[in-house]
């Protein structure tokens, strides 16, 4: 037994059963190999819609570039979602896509920018059975040309009407939807690995405790 599983079971005794069975069914349905990249969204109430449609589908990881707008949270949008999600923010820099998009290649993802193209595809002809992060702009002004260029393909979203644009939040919703259960009905290896799935089990049990350091060090003074 590894050090992370010892403390789930010492830290499990901390709350009821019920609470432990949920974290580890959500836990299990989350996904490293879909990933999801904002860029310069200035309206919290879409920032966190974001958010909450990604914990919903199970997508861990949402990578957050603030170039000209810092990353605000409405929680009567979020429902909470932010706190069970791995957020990257990248925000020392005037301009920081540079920065997000190589630190998101270099984990071995392929990026795809949301929006038309000389040569795109559409929303189901995208390949995800490599490590997908998908890449998304505001409605308004879409991404900067520097996402653009470092994006390494293009997708876009089969649209009917008048509108030349979804909202963010929608147009992420419908992307991720669709590529999260092509994702679960193929024979993708998409669930997380042992080890992440024991870390992201022992971070959610401490989030529903009150005092997870303290009872950590008494598990710490019992070994």
């Amino acid at each position: 037994m590894t050090d992370t599983e010892k403390k789930i079971a010492y830290l499990r005794n901390y709350i009821s059963p019920s609470r432990y069975e949920r974290i580890v069914e959500v836990s299990k349905n989350r996904t490293n190999h879909l990933a999801v990249v904002v860029e310069n969204l200035y309206q919290s109430h879409n920032m966190s819609a974001v958010l909450r449609t990604a914990e919903c589908l199970g997508i861990q990881n949402v990578h957050i570039i603030e170039n000209k707008f810092k990353y605000h949270l409405s929680k009567e949008v979020s429902m909470g979602a932010d706190k069970w999600l791995n957020l990257h923010r990248y925000n020392p820099k005037e301009n920081n896509t540079e920065d997000c998009i190589k630190k998101v290649k270099a984990l071995g993802y392929k990026v795809v920018a949301t929006m038309p193209a000389e040569k795109d595809f559409m929303l189901d002809d995208v390949d995800i059975s490599v490590p997908t992060a998908f890449l998304f702009g505001t409605e308004l002004l879409g991404l900067t040309r520097q996402a653009i260029a470092l994006a390494d393909e293009f997708v876009k979203i089969p649209m009917y009407g008048f509108t030349e644009s979804y909202n963010i939040s929608v147009s992420m919703a419908l992307t991720m939807m669709n590529v999260t259960e092509r994702m679960r009905h193929s024979d993708i290896n998409w669930r997380l690995s042992e080890n992440e799935l024991s870390a992201l089990q022992l971070e959610w049990i401490k989030m529903s405790l009150k005092d997870p350091d303290g009872i950590l060090s008494r598990y710490e003074q019992d070994q």
